[in-house]
């Protein structure tokens, strides 16, 4: 009797042994959103080339990457010749206006005495001639002379909007009408991300971006799609609220879709025959191996296809030491 025991407890040991202890959770139903990466930085959305409207000595009252705002003043022209010129036509035009005055004054006397009978009609004509000669002296002088007040005016030049200064011209360079001085990059910023060629044709405007930098994290939307690539890569613009620092660094991630499924850890996940499986655990202890589809995969979770029933509990520890229909002590 005593060696059928000892032989039943041998017999029934290793039975025991063999219950595993599993524990369980529940999937959590949840949206993930199928992004593409992307890499990029921030630039001016418009730029803007500063001419001068004059010639002279450029004299810069900024320096590169200043900040500027709206009726600035950034730059003058001296012209030394120019000056000299207005000095002397507003000179000139006050002589001119003198003359004038006192030719008006010899046509009246001329009128006079011509009406009395002691002076000659061809005297009070000629007087008027004069006049009519000093005047069209006097207007032309006067265009030339407002002519070079203008331009005097245009040698000020003022920011047109507000924004970043770049690559001014040297100070005391002489320049022409029309030469070229700075550009300024409005203090608007747009991104510019560069992204695989793959992904181009799922890009589409307004989708939604995650802008992840060492500024500040912020939400964006997709502007356009250049249609234009290099490298393998296509430029996608995009727009954020936030005014972002010209030439930071950006990486980006661009929301294609969201896929809707349950989230599950990855050690729940065990490869049967090369396909993801899970085991299920019953009211009985009872695991049941399941066959999944994997939507998205994460560091240490995955997005599974929504097929397990409601409230299923999936074996997690020791997932991988289970088979089908197998009794399990759950913790």
């Amino acid at each position: 009797m005593f060696k059928k025991l000892i032989i039943s407890i041998f017999i029934t040991m290793p039975i025991f042994a063999s219950v595993i202890s599993v524990s369980v959770i529940k999937p959590i139903a949840k949206d993930i959103a199928v992004t593409v990466d992307a890499t990029g930085n921030v630039i001016a959305k418009n730029t803007t080339s500063i001419t001068a409207t004059t010639s002279g000595l450029l004299k810069m009252k900024v320096s590169q990457n200043s900040f500027v705002t709206q009726g600035e003043l950034i730059a003058q022209v001296s012209n030394k010749l120019r000056e000299n010129k207005i000095e002397l036509l507003k000179k000139s035009l006050k002589l001119q206006e003198k003359g004038i005055t006192l030719q008006k004054d010899k046509i009246k006397t001329a009128k006079e005495k011509y009406q009395m009978g002691v002076g000659s009609q061809n005297n009070y004509l000629a007087q008027k001639i004069t006049l009519g000669q000093l005047q069209k002296q006097y207007n032309s002088s006067k265009n030339g002379y407002e002519a070079l007040l203008l331009e005097q005016t245009n040698s000020l030049i003022y920011a047109p909007t507000s924004g970043v200064i770049t690559n001014p011209l040297a100070n005391d360079s002489y320049i022409n009408y029309g030469a070229k001085i700075a550009t300024l990059l409005e203090n608007k910023n747009i991104i510019k991300l560069f992204v695989e060629s793959t992904y181009a044709q799922e890009i589409q405007k307004n989708m939604d971006v995650k802008i992840l930098s060492s500024y500040k994290n912020c939400n964006a939307k997709v502007i356009t799609i250049l249609p234009r690539s290099s490298n393998n890569l296509v430029e996608v613009m995009v727009r954020t609220k936030e005014n972002l620092p010209l030439n930071l660094q950006i990486n980006g991630k661009i929301i294609l879709k969201y896929s809707h499924g349950v989230l599950i850890p990855k050690s729940a996940i065990v490869l049967v025959q090369n396909h993801p499986a899970v085991y299920l655990i019953d009211d009985k202890n009872i695991a049941h191996l399941v066959f999944i589809e994997i939507q998205k995969d994460m560091i240490d979770k995955a997005l599974i296809k929504n097929t397990l029933p409601k409230d299923a509990k999936v074996a997690l520890k020791n997932a991988y030491m289970l088979h089908d229909n197998l009794e399990v002590s759950v913790k």
